[in-house]
């Protein structure tokens, strides 16, 4: 586990909690959160991962002008699995029933949650949300990720996990903290910590046997300026289809 810090403000208010990861996201964060129902319309608490932000990211005056909850906070930037590492730990010591993670780039629509929502409290262990489903909507998205998405990724994960599923990148998706909890489920494992630990846990909610299914999203990318914390190239691409090879040959417990 990275070194972090925890930050709260409030005690739990509802039985799932939205957590938004994010590294030096400040502003498109800010934005994201302004399309939020107020706290008094809430359902759902919010909290923070922030991956070692230099900007205030998770400052504590942003978490008190949107209601957040609050953050865990890595000492320095790791990776997005340790940060993920890190909100699990600190959800395992929680009574909530589910988690629905983003990412705070302002490219997902918080439109989607109750969605979620209704399907964690229809038993879903996982749900993916896909811009590729009927009703989803993708929106500038650069050609290469779409058709590596499309014609590399999602196929070869299918195929590793036996179920067709079409948006297998995508970081806006929910799972119940008794699949979490399963025993079975190792998360923690030292092999993580890029993009690895998405793909695994989504991996092992459909191995296992959990309720899963894809809803419908929007992943809306500005027109020019194209920003990502994936490395350009050969190289960020092979950081995402790793996982999916270890998946494959079974490498990960």
């Amino acid at each position: 586990m990275p070194e972090h810090e925890i930050f709260l403000r409030t005690e739990a208010k509802h039985p799932y909690v939205v957590y938004i990861m994010a590294f030096n996201e400040r502003q498109r964060l800010a934005q994201q959160l302004d399309r939020f129902p107020k706290d008094h319309d809430r359902n759902f608490d919010i909290m923070l991962g922030d991956d070692g932000s230099m900007d205030g990211t998770s400052g504590s005056d942003l978490l008190e002008q949107y209601a957040i909850r609050g953050a865990t906070r890595l000492k320095q930037n790791s990776g997005l699995s340790q940060n993920i590492k890190v909100a699990l730990e600190w959800l395992y010591s929680q009574n909530y029933k589910g988690v629905i993670f983003m990412n705070g780039n302002n490219r997902d629509d918080p439109s989607a949650v109750p969605e979620f929502i209704r399907a964690l409290d229809e038993h879903y262990g996982y749900v993916q949300g896909s811009r590729f489903r009927p009703g989803g909507k993708h929106v500038n998205t650069p050609w290469i990720r779409f058709w590596a998405i499309r014609v590399v990724h999602a196929p070869l994960f299918s195929l590793a996990c036996l179920k067709w599923m079409t948006d297998t990148t995508n970081g806006y998706r929910a799972f119940s903290l008794a699949f979490l909890r399963d025993h079975r489920v190792h998360p923690f494992q030292p092999a993580f910590v890029k993009y690895e630990i998405e793909q695994y846990l989504a991996w092992k909610a459909i191995r296992l046997g959990y309720l899963t299914k894809e809803i419908p999203v929007a992943r809306v990318y500005s027109r020019g300026g194209f920003t990502s914390h994936i490395r350009q190239g050969m190289a960020g691409w092979m950081d995402m289809l790793r996982p999916v090879v270890m998946l494959l040959f079974r490498r990960y417990r």
